[in-house]
């Protein structure tokens, strides 16, 4: 894993205006991270962290650490820790609480499928530290099926520069029909992993288009530039143009979703070159400002949530989609996810992804500590990702695996406990 390329993502995307840069043992902790998660080994990827994320009397320590661990959480339960409190946040705008207060809402789904039939390309962003995001994501994928799309490009997809090499590479990911360890690095996380091997059931082809070739100057300007101009090059050639009767869905982080140039800079993100090269006008769709994790905007966010409903919807007014925030005038749409309630210990959005709560089985509960309990597709190989799960602390009630229906496939467990050196 490319530490460096998670500290600009950091810096980048997250907002942090206050955030001090990472020291080297903040990058020696970080990597130490992702090389146990490189192993399948979760909990001692969460240990490389945390120590380093908290001070000495216990509270967060807002910055690149933290992040690492918040996202950690996410994938050990599906819920990512909220974000540190560190510096002030901005206040909202005035004239976005104004549109907000006449706002109202719509079915997202209902919303996307609508406009996705007046193109053949559907850019969805997500904030990495968000399963919550892969779950819509998976929403969208089955929506958007029968209306002919079944390309998929997503960004965190392992890539060569080679098309020939990528194509046989995305070749024997649809024929295994799930990502394994090495697949990308995002893809570790099992509600994207689950999202992943739904989306290749339905038929959908994946596509990689994630630069390979990363220039080192020390210009970010011109960093940025290289990559998004690399990934549209590639979702021309390898999508567009290769299956011209196929509809495309690509899967993004942040930014890379805006189709109109961004900032003082005028950044020209994915969205904004693929526009430019092929005329074609996409759907771009934004979910990470109406969030509670990661980079959501806490202060819109809350403005609107309760009135939102209990499914994801985009906001209304006039008759016409409403975006506010950072990605005013720069995207479509954009997806308010409803309040995450509780289903026996668990996230409900889970349930969209056709789980049900499943008991943990009596001989998996810890008689000390806390254990992670996991579950795996029975037929899938020894690298595969987890299908599902969660953290178990011996003498509290523990939450239910979040499974698909009996009948469905058989599962195999496996468990992690941390031992002390």
């Amino acid at each position: 894993m490319n530490v460096m390329r998670l500290v600009t993502a950091c810096m980048l995307f997250a907002g942090a205006a206050t955030a001090q840069e990472p020291t080297q043992d903040d990058f020696a902790a970080a990597s130490a991270m992702w090389r146990e998660l490189d192993a399948g080994r979760y909990l001692a990827a969460d240990a490389s962290v945390h120590d380093k994320a908290f001070g000495p009397d216990g509270k967060p320590q807002p910055g690149f650490i933290y992040d690492q661990w918040a996202q950690m959480q996410g994938l050990l339960t599906g819920e990512p820790a909220p974000p540190a409190q560190g510096g002030e946040a901005l206040a909202p705008a005035v004239a976005d609480l104004a549109a907000l207060a006449g706002a109202t809402t719509r079915n997202a789904i209902d919303a996307i499928v609508e406009r996705a039939k007046m193109t053949r390309l559907v850019i969805l962003n997500e904030d990495h530290g968000s399963p919550r995001d892969r779950a819509f994501a998976l929403m969208v994928a089955r929506a958007l099926r029968p209306l002919g799309y079944d390309v998929l490009g997503i960004e965190t997809l392992n890539n060569t520069a080679d098309d020939a090499e990528a194509a046989a590479m995305m070749a024997a990911l649809a024929r295994d029909g799930h990502a394994g360890r090495n697949t990308g690095v995002y893809l570790r996380d099992p509600v994207f992993a689950d999202f992943l091997r739904q989306s290749l059931a339905l038929g959908y082809r994946p596509m990689a288009y994630e630069i390979t070739d990363h220039d080192r100057t020390s210009d970010i300007e011109a960093r940025i530039a290289q990559r998004e101009q690399a990934q549209a090059d590639q979702v021309v050639r390898r999508a567009l143009d290769a299956h011209p009767a196929s509809k495309v869905l690509l899967y993004v982080g942040f930014h890379h979703a805006t189709e109109r140039p961004e900032g003082e800079s005028k950044r020209h993100w994915l969205a904004t070159r693929l526009k430019r090269m092929t005329g074609i006008d996409p759907l771009t769709i934004d979910q990470t400002t109406f969030n509670a994790y990661g980079a959501g905007d806490l202060a819109l966010y809350d403005r609107i949530a309760d009135r939102a409903g209990t499914t994801p919807s985009i906001l209304m007014a006039g008759g016409k989609p409403l975006v506010v925030g950072h990605y005013a005038g720069l995207v479509d749409l954009q997806v308010v996810h409803p309040r995450t309630t509780r289903i026996a210990g668990r996230p409900d959005w889970l349930t969209a992804m056709g789980r049900t709560p499943t008991p943990i089985p009596v001989e998996l509960l810890p008689a000390q500590g806390t254990r992670l309990v996991q579950a795996f597709i029975a037929t899938e190989g020894e690298d595969t990702i987890p299908l599902d799960q969660t953290l178990v602390t011996a003498g509290k009630t523990p939450p239910a695996l979040m499974l698909p229906s009996p009948g469905t496939g058989a599962v195999r467990y496996a468990v992690q406990d941390l031992t002390e050196p």
